[in-house]
């Protein structure tokens, strides 16, 4: 049994979430064969932003899985060439879709984990917390480590995480670059709820959304379906209905989608497809065969994952 701890990182963004236009910025210059973020003076003439908002991109760039350093040098990932790239198919941000296969991406992220993502996804068993709540779960994890982190890091860590997915609160006169959301922000996934009073004062609470998922379309579906069994459940020809619905970085649990709507989902596909999937129908319980493993990205190009031109 392996007994090692895994660690996550609780920094790196710079405390800045995610901007609309900083990854196509980032998959361009890329892909022209410059490298902004080797030297960060060079990187705010190539992006055209900060010291910190370059470091922060890279950080961002990387965890969404559209650039990579392989041998020394960066490159553009197929990921990131399909979406982002000179034909890609959503080099604007555009689509839903596209945002929910980021939020995917972040989400089942293995290397270089943010706890946040972690909690959020794996460990909150509840669609409702509060930021007390969240806040005790980040020191409790840095606690084990050998070197704990202040409470300054996790707030900030903590903070990013939610203005990635929150909208903000215009409020008077702002900055206009401190008033850009995060584009994952419009999906809806998590929002304000009010707050309660608490020993420390005012505690602000948060509900995640674990309502039917319309904007998802059975494409994207099968797409993180495949992803998460060639990556959490690859030695398996068969796994149960639950782990699809609610295993560590399945579909079910990424998405937050109703037990109903899973199982609709898998009907569907096991219609739509059946030479890929096959739903099982037990005694006491459902499981779900496939037939054929595929790791193709192509899977997300507008021919095969529904985009119209």
């Amino acid at each position: 049994m392996n007994l090692t701890k895994k660690f996550y990182s609780f920094s790196g963004h710079e405390t800045f979430p995610l901007r609309v236009a900083w990854l196509p910025k980032a998959v361009a210059a890329v892909s022209r064969g410059q490298d902004p973020f080797s030297n960060p003076r060079n990187g705010m003439r190539i992006l055209g932003l900060g010291k910190n908002m370059v470091t922060a991109l890279q950080c961002w760039s990387e965890y969404f899985g559209v650039i990579e350093r392989a041998e020394g040098r960066l490159k553009v990932t197929e990921f990131g060439e399909i979406i982002f790239g000179a034909s890609g198919t959503d080099p604007f941000l555009e689509d839903r879709r596209t945002l929910w296969l980021l939020h995917w991406q972040a989400s089942t992220n293995t290397s270089g984990t943010f706890f946040a993502w972690h909690w959020i996804v794996n460990l909150c068993q509840e669609p409702e917390f509060a930021m007390s709540e969240a806040l005790e779960a980040f020191q409790a994890e840095s606690d084990a480590y050998a070197r704990p982190l202040s409470l300054v890091t996790l707030r900030q860590h903590l903070d990013v995480f939610l203005r990635t997915y929150v909208a903000s609160e215009r409020m008077g006169n702002q900055i206009p670059e401190d008033t850009l959301d995060s584009p994952l922000s419009s999906l809806g996934f998590i929002r304000r709820l009010g707050e309660r009073r608490g020993e420390r004062g005012r505690d602000p609470l948060f509900l995640i959304d674990v309502r039917r998922k319309n904007s998802i379309s059975n494409d994207l579906f099968r797409f993180c379906l495949h992803d998460w069994w060639n990556r959490f459940a690859k030695h398996e020809e068969t796994v149960l209905f639950s782990d699809v619905a609610f295993g560590r970085c399945s579909p079910g649990r990424v998405f937050r989608m109703p037990e109903t709507e899973i199982r609709d989902r898998l009907a569907h596909l096991s219609q739509e497809k059946p030479d890929e999937f096959i739903v099982l129908e037990g005694a006491n319980q459902r499981m779900i065969r496939r037939l054929s493993p595929t790791n193709d990205l192509n899977m997300l190009l507008p021919e095969a994952f529904g985009r119209h031109a």
